[in-house]
C-alpha cells in the first residue's frame, strides 16, 4: 500500500481516483500517475483536482519513482473523449 503527500498532491492507491500504470516501451519502463491535487496549505480545495503526471519507473525503488514523478514529472491530459 503507498499513501503519501508530495508537493500538495495525495497519492493513495486504496483512493479510487488515484491510478498507477506502469508501461514499457522501447527499452524503457514508465508510470502514468493521477492523483489528487489537494490545494495549497493555506488555502486547500473543496475537492480535490485530479492531476495526471508521467515519468520513467524503477521496480527497486517503487515509491522514489512515484514520488519523483509527483514532483518532477510531465503532465498528460484526461483522455476520456
Amino acid at each position: 500500500m503507498m499513501k503519501f503527500e508530495v508537493n500538495n498532491l495525495l497519492f493513495d492507491d486504496s483512493h479510487e481516483d488515484c491510478h498507477l500504470v506502469i508501461s514499457s516501451s522501447q527499452g524503457q519502463t514508465f508510470a502514468f500517475v493521477q492523483a489528487l491535487d489537494l490545494g495549497m496549505a493555506h488555502s486547500r480545495h473543496k475537492k480535490p483536482i485530479k492531476s495526471r503526471y508521467w515519468g520513467t519507473w524503477d521496480f527497486s525503488n517503487q515509491q522514489e519513482s512515484l514520488e519523483e514523478i509527483l514532483k518532477y514529472g510531465g503532465k498528460w491530459p484526461d483522455l476520456d473523449l
